[in-house]
């Protein structure tokens, strides 16, 4: 209301007639009105989830983190181009001085990495902190580098798998809970 009184106090100082100021003052809610709408459908074009993906957004990324179990990223509602094909699960033995500790079975290939993508969440059993790392397929060859600690998450594109090592030898065996989903791109 006090812009309203503000600008009939300017149109009345510049000598305009009343149809001119009501032309005026209409013009100018529309120009304020269609600044307002523009701006709202432009808040609603980009909600505030559409930032960076704790999962990773492009097909390369290769994603390791180690934080609380509280702390782990809900599984991704959708990641660009992949649509989910299905969720697993299991667990793993780590035995001290065995070296790494892999899923058996893990669908992840030597060949076609761009043909799906994995996210992946796991925890000790037990509290145990453990390196976990993505290794390539069938080598073990390290492609994210280890995150220390008793729970975590990764993402990978097809050629990489989840593998688990003790951090201290004074335990004989860990236990590591692990689930995952596979994503496969769409059409």
């Amino acid at each position: 209301m006090l812009l309203v009184a503000g600008l009939i106090g300017f149109l009345t100082g510049q000598g305009l007639e009343r149809a001119d100021k009501y032309a005026s003052i209409i013009a100018t809610f529309v120009g304020l009105a269609s600044l307002i709408v523009g701006g709202l459908s432009r808040l609603h074009l980009r909600p505030a989830s559409a930032g960076k993906s704790p999962w990773g957004t492009e097909d390369a990324d290769v994603i390791n983190e180690a934080c609380a179990p509280s702390a782990l990223p809900a599984w991704p509602d959708h990641l660009d181009g992949y649509r989910l094909l299905r969720e697993e699960s299991g667990s793993v033995r780590v035995f001290a001085g065995q070296g790494l500790a892999t899923v058996v079975d893990f669908p992840a290939t030597m060949n076609g990495c761009a043909h799906q993508r994995f996210c992946i969440r796991w925890r000790t059993l037990g509290g145990q902190s453990v390196a976990a790392s993505l290794v390539s397929m069938p080598d073990l060859i390290t492609i994210e580098p280890a995150a220390y600690g008793h729970s975590g998450w990764m993402a990978s594109h097809g050629c990489g798998q989840p593998a688990w090592e003790l951090v201290q030898e004074d335990n004989s065996l860990v236990d590591v809970q692990i689930a995952w989903q596979v994503w496969v791109p769409s059409a």
